[in-house]
């Protein structure tokens, strides 16, 4: 079964839907996971990712698409607005175009 992993958060961030993507992959599922550019908890991307532009990667089996946000900086109100805001944006625009590809292998 093909199944699309639509969240915000992702590896390299430490979430409970990694373990479900894990999870999934190893019961022979081919898994996409739609998520943001890592930044949590610090506020700023991670190493290697840009605030700007879709990147793909493939990380145990998965397929990850990462779509452009703005960074949820010191966590104030209007910040993590921006950051939710801009992911949902982006990934209404981005993910039909996207996630639709042939899978990386």
């Amino acid at each position: 079964m093909k199944i699309l992993l639509w969240s915000q958060y992702f590896w390299p961030e430490h979430f409970h839907i990694n373990e479900v993507a894990q999870s999934l992959t190893e019961a022979g599922h081919q898994v996409t996971v739609l998520t943001g550019k890592p930044n949590y908890p610090g506020g700023t991307m991670f190493a290697g990712y840009q605030t700007w532009g879709v990147q793909q990667e493939r990380h145990q089996g998965m397929d990850i698409v990462r779509v452009p946000m703005l960074p949820r900086g010191k966590g104030r109100a209007r910040q993590l607005a921006q950051n939710y805001l801009s992911f949902i944006a982006a990934g209404y625009l981005l993910a039909p175009w996207r996630c639709a590809r042939k899978p990386l292998t």
